[in-house]
């Protein structure tokens, strides 16, 4: 017992080493890419307003087709496991339930279109799509609202993650104020 009690203690360090690793890769991988983002067809990624009540990561910039520019939050009081960016679908099983996970993506310049419908800015989180199941979804309990959108000439793909099935008012108004402060590619 005492020995399956000690690998399980290594296995949640050596897990959590690798969530730091990928969170410090994720941040000097944004960094490294920023000085890109001069470059011809690089696209710069969303952003978010400060705020105490949120950690959030990006990618920077990126002029590399397979990296969409993106930056992800979450509730700073979540579990931080479930900021990995490489592996988002997997780091949602981390989700607890009273966390959120924003993930918004630069998909282009264009306008309007049959998949990027002209939104409003800021997004509205009652406009977003509600997934109580789809594929690849990586716990019952997550739920995803997504929406794609042209705003500014920009396409966006945002995401937004509860580690719940039925969000409360708070959840959803802390939600929606981080959606609030979610600011768009800037050029």
């Amino acid at each position: 017992m005492g020995l399956l009690r000690r690998m399980y203690e290594m296995n949640k360090r050596v897990g959590s080493a690798l969530a730091v690793c990928g969170l410090v890769v994720t941040l000097l991988g944004g960094a490294a890419t920023s000085a890109a983002s001069g470059r011809r067809g690089s696209l710069p990624p969303p952003s978010f307003r400060p705020s105490a009540a949120w950690l959030s990561v990006t990618t920077g910039s990126s002029n590399i087709p397979n990296l969409a520019p993106s930056v992800w939050a979450i509730t700073a009081r979540s579990n931080l496991a479930a900021l990995a960016p490489f592996d988002n679908f997997s780091n949602l099983r981390h989700l607890s339930r009273n966390a959120i996970y924003i993930w918004a993506t630069t998909a282009g310049r264009a306008g309007a279109d049959a998949t990027f419908r002209h939104a409003e800015w800021p997004l509205r989180l009652l406009r977003f799509r509600v997934d109580h199941g789809w594929e690849g979804q990586p716990a019952a309990n997550v739920q995803q609202r997504l929406r794609w959108v042209a705003v500014r000439d920009w396409h966006l793909d945002v995401r937004v993650y509860f580690g719940t099935q039925h969000p409360n008012r708070r959840l959803f108004a802390a939600a929606q104020q981080e959606l609030d402060r979610l600011l768009l590619p800037n050029r």
